[in-house]
């Protein structure tokens, strides 16, 4: 089976899903939570039929695995298998849940090829006029 259905229809998702703000704060600076992240693609998600679910599986060792599923309505769909990065702390059901949420979130903007924070500027430099890339490419920097 081909995969025209799911490539258009996440083409169409990326004209129509708005910025994801970096609001929630951390140790570190700014960041898009997962329920902002989650907020901001499911309505562009199910305009264009598409869905993400996301399940756990362990490898052969039995270590745990994030699955991420892009699914479309025709059926087709893209998985994509990390492994749960989980430390060692105090609480190891705080551990695992952090590891989880903070996981889930980077597997969706990956499998959605997107990035938090990053605005549509397109317009912004339309009409500006870009250098002019070098003639040739020369060995003086190497």
């Amino acid at each position: 089976m081909g995969s025209q259905g799911l490539v258009a229809a996440l083409c169409a998702f990326q004209l129509k899903v708005q910025p994801i703000h970096k609001e929630s704060r951390a140790q570190y600076g700014l960041y898009a939570d997962l329920q902002t992240v989650l907020a901001t693609i499911t309505p562009a998600l199910a305009e264009c039929g598409l869905a993400i679910t996301q399940t756990f599986a362990t490898d052969t060792e039995g270590r745990p695995l994030l699955r991420t599923t892009l699914r479309h309505t025709s059926g087709e769909s893209e998985t994509s298998v990390v492994p749960l990065v989980i430390t060692e702390g105090r609480n190891p059901l705080h551990m695992w849940g952090g590891a989880v949420t903070y996981q889930r979130r980077y597997a969706i903007l990956a499998i959605l090829n997107m990035a938090a924070g990053i605005e549509d500027d397109d317009g912004d430099i339309a009409g500006t006029k870009m250098a002019k890339p070098a003639s040739r490419v020369t060995d003086d920097f190497i």
